[in-house]
């Protein structure tokens, strides 16, 4: 099976769609995979689509996983994009990114973030909401390793994606303040110990332990 591109944009979502299960994939030309507000409207209207098609459970991740080896999550919003914004414009922005992270969570599915490589920002905000959050490990050579961070508030600004109000939840307020205040960059280890993540997998095993996943078995 190979996935179609449902979105073609500065950051693409490509879609692979079972029974009852979708995995969706981020893509990008450098790889990094940025928020843009193009983006996030995407997302928003598929996550509906699926919603309303009765998918019950849903990957997130790199695109490159869908086919072998993947890269990295998210580098987070765009920040010439962010840097742009107004007391007037930054708000539908906020809320556009608050509204996918509201999809993730939504309890009639299963919801499963793939955090891989850079997952920094309003990356970072997108991977947590994952209902269950996996890393992905180094490889055997020690690249591609994940790094998960939030340094947005050492540029003196907040996605609003509401990445603030989630690791409280997830982490504890020690927890938040590491990433949000101490700008700590967190590898697979530490974001497992955190409890940021629930388990880290291998490269060579992400395709099929997320096929599994999808189909209720993993």
């Amino acid at each position: 099976m190979r996935p179609e591109t449902w979105y073609e944009g500065r950051t693409s979502l490509e879609l692979l769609r079972g029974e009852g299960w979708a995995w969706i994939g981020l893509r990008s030309g450098d790889g990094l995979n940025r928020l843009h507000s193009d983006l996030l409207v995407a997302l928003d209207r598929l996550f509906i689509e699926l919603r309303w098609a009765g998918v019950r459970r849903v990957a997130l991740s790199g695109a490159g996983w869908m086919a072998d080896r993947g890269h990295h999550f998210s580098a987070g919003a765009d920040l010439h994009e962010v840097g742009a914004l107004n007391a007037v414009s930054a708000d539908p922005f906020s809320r556009r990114g608050q509204r996918v992270m509201a999809h993730l969570l939504w309890p009639g599915w299963h919801s499963l973030t793939v955090i891989s490589g850079v997952a920094m920002g309003g990356g970072c905000d997108l991977a947590l909401h994952g209902q269950e959050r996996w890393a992905v490990a180094a490889d055997s050579s020690g690249k591609g390793g994940l790094r998960l961070a939030h340094p947005a508030a050492k540029h003196g600004i907040l996605t609003g994606f509401g990445g603030t109000v989630r690791l409280p939840e997830l982490l504890g307020h020690h927890g938040a303040d590491r990433l949000f205040r101490g700008f700590e960059t967190w590898d697979d280890a530490a974001a497992l110990q955190a409890g940021a993540v629930h388990r880290v997998v291998a490269p060579n095993l992400v395709g099929p332990e997320v096929q599994a996943w999808l189909a209720g078995s993993g």
